[in-house]
């Protein structure tokens, strides 16, 4: 189903008054982004030229007070796309809609969002641009089912957190009926941060280690990881290794970063990006980026439209705003 700018707006709206209606021991609250590119693609021998989303959202959170601690939560979360004003991810809250309780035993969350180890691993290890549009990560494997799912958060642990998830099944000839799980692991110790991740579902498993390092200007992280899953009857394992480096510069950024992926067979492939952040405010940024994927020896790391040993190379001029 297509809505249009309209009905986000009149929703928006709407939800808007219901926040207003709200008892004085509960919130809603509007949040999002818009991020918008100019781009020059070329796959393969294919070249592209055009404005395009690059991420954007909008959604709304609440949280009501129960006393002795004990706080429920919701988040509803709309994927957009800013060049057309379109729905993006097919559901109107396709990127989120979960209920969640907090207390001192930790967080109970319910619906459907993504999974916990990408943030613990891929998301956190993604310094240039938070893992959105064309620079995005095109090497790591994750084994998502967010629908129909709950998640156990626990507290802080004097700077360790874990979160374990399972998706309950719906029986389908793609996933056989099996339930997909997930955990993560996220530790803080000091300018060090420590991350970790397993995901599985029916024959498909990926597991992942990450570090981050932050001093001064200087933040370094990376991490690796190991995937395995069946396709066309055969096993395929995946071996995928990224390093990232970013240098504050007065109000913007210098971003470097390059990965590694071993597939099947010989097939590897790698994709490095470079780039610059300027921070007009603590919401607004410019930005623009260089990425590059390469894919050899019969890989196809990418989006589904990349066909075995193609290229991507791309240069993104864009802006984004925080609301």
């Amino acid at each position: 189903m297509n809505f249009s700018l309209n009905n986000i707006v009149a929703t928006i709206g709407l939800l808007g008054v219901c926040a207003t209606a709200a008892a004085a021991d509960s919130s809603v609250n509007v949040y999002g982004r818009i991020d918008t590119a100019i781009e020059s693609v070329k796959t393969g021998n294919s070249r592209v030229h055009g404005v395009n989303n690059s991420g954007s959202y909008f959604g709304f959170t609440g949280q009501e007070d129960l006393g002795n601690g004990l706080k429920v939560g919701f988040m509803l979360e709309s994927a957009i796309n800013s060049d057309d004003g379109s729905i993006s991810n097919g559901e109107f809250f396709g990127n989120r809609s979960e209920l969640n309780l907090e207390g001192a035993f930790g967080t109970l969350r319910m619906g459907r969002f993504f999974n916990p180890s990408y943030y613990a691993v891929a998301d956190s290890a993604s310094l240039h641009n938070e893992d959105y549009g064309i620079t995005a990560d095109a090497l790591y494997a994750g084994v998502e089912n967010a629908n129909n799912r709950v998640a156990y958060k626990s507290p802080d642990m004097h700077g360790l957190t874990v979160e374990s998830a399972v998706s309950f099944h719906e029986r389908s000839a793609d996933n056989q009926g099996k339930n997909a799980y997930d955990l993560a692991a996220n530790y803080e110790l000091g300018n060090l941060s420590f991350g970790a991740g397993y995901g599985e579902w029916a024959q498909a498993k990926q597991y992942a280690l990450r570090a981050k390092w932050t001093e001064g200007a200087w933040t370094v992280a990376g991490y690796h990881q190991r995937s395995q899953d069946v396709v066309a009857g055969l096993k395929e394992k995946t071996n995928v290794t990224r390093l990232a480096v970013a240098y504050a510069l007065g109000a913007g950024d210098i971003q470097a970063n390059f990965g590694h992926a071993n597939g099947a067979g010989r097939a590897e492939a790698q994709q490095w990006t470079v780039g610059y952040n300027h921070h007009l405010s603590k919401r607004t940024k410019l930005y623009a980026f260089y990425t590059v994927l390469h894919n050899q020896h019969g890989a196809s790391f990418g989006s589904d439209d990349m066909q075995p040993n193609d290229d991507r190379k791309a240069v993104t001029v864009g802006i984004r705003h925080s609301f």
